[in-house]
């Protein structure tokens, strides 16, 4: 059952985190993504950058640690969606906000944006939680 304190449009405590050289570095080992525009500066800006950007799911899985206070509760994420807008670069520390949007029988939905210190809007997605039983 979900938690009586859970109320719709509450907003969650913001994270900062610090996207590092070794966060990068070991995403791209496990994913198998070896693409230099991770890991070199000039293949980033042969590409457009000005800098390494970091994986767009290394960004997908970091921004989903706002919800680590549920997780370590009764929930499990049922869904969770991103809309990428623009990249994160390494090195840069990124906000990530979260607001409970819906709330139903066993289910909590969040709206989660995440942002830089280069664009205000890096990335915009929706976790969907589910309660056990």
């Amino acid at each position: 059952m979900l938690s009586d304190s859970i109320k719709a449009r509450d907003t969650l405590e913001p994270l900062h985190i610090e996207v590092t050289e070794q966060m990068v570095r070991k995403y791209g080992e496990v994913s198998g993504d070896f693409n230099p525009i991770h890991f070199e500066d000039n293949a980033a800006k042969e590409k457009g950058f000005p800098a390494k950007i970091i994986h767009g799911m290394l960004s997908m899985a970091i921004a989903s640690n706002i919800v680590d206070p549920f997780l370590e509760e009764d929930y499990w994420v049922k869904s969770y969606e991103m809309k990428f807008r623009a990249p994160v670069f390494v090195g840069e520390t990124v906000t990530i906000e979260g607001t409970i949007s819906a709330i139903e029988k066993e289910s909590v939905t969040i709206d989660i944006r995440v942002s830089s210190p280069t664009y205000p809007q890096v990335a915009k997605s929706e976790i969907v939680l589910h309660v056990y039983k």
